[in-house]
């Protein structure tokens, strides 16, 4: 069985405090203990603690780029999943609390490595919505030489790793117990046991019939 090889013990971590653009804001406190807790060929997966603040921007790119030429995302999560990203690229991820009217906190920051691409456990592929009613979604996926695999799901927005996990060996599946006029994001991945689980599959959104 393949599997993706992860190694998160492979990625390097550097952490450090910039000041933002009105130097330091004793009115907003900027978050604290970033931390990368996951890293594969594509993706990163990190955590920090809110310094007392519940609304955060953090900006990223390749390492060395200059803060805003990167990516921007605003958050109200202390965790997240980037993805899309080169693999064997060094990046810097730049966080600070948003707080409004106060302005913006210092930044503190992280940096990392992607993985190279070793695909040992395949990806599901083109997952498909076949019908969806109030409480039900039915999917439908590509198989990619796999027997199992584990769907997640939860709000629009949410974490993978984060939400409502099913296991099957099935490539097409009902997901039941929804709640009327909610929007979902959903997710399948391969189990390949012993070898691990491959890449999350591109996002499917679905919003349940009223």
């Amino acid at each position: 069985m393949r599997r993706l090889f992860f190694l998160a013990a492979a990625c390097t971590f550097l952490f450090s405090c910039s000041n933002d653009d009105n130097g330091n804001n004793n009115d907003c406190s900027k978050p604290e203990n970033i931390s990368i807790e996951q890293v594969n060929s594509m993706s990163a997966f990190f955590r920090w603690e809110t310094g007392g603040e519940s609304a955060f921007e953090f900006e990223y790119g390749a390492t060395g780029f200059s803060l805003g030429t990167g990516t921007i995302v605003q958050t109200s999560q202390t965790e997240f999943l980037i993805d899309g990203l080169d693999p064997v690229t060094s990046y810097e991820i730049f966080l600070r609390s948003n707080c409004g009217s106060d302005g913006f906190s210092d930044y503190i920051s992280a940096q990392f490595i992607t993985l190279e691409n070793i695909e040992l456990c395949s990806t599901p592929t083109n997952l498909e919505l076949v019908s969806v009613s109030a409480t039900t979604a039915e999917l439908t996926w590509d198989e990619n030489n796999e027997t199992e695999w584990e769907i997640e799901y939860g709000p629009q927005g949410f974490v993978p790793g984060t939400g409502t996990t099913i296991p099957t060996t099935e490539s097409n599946y009902e997901i039941q117990n929804l709640t009327p006029s909610n929007t979902y994001e959903i997710y399948v991945r391969a189990n390949c046991g012993a070898d691990g689980y491959s890449e999350y599959s591109d996002q499917l959104v679905v919003t349940t019939d009223a």
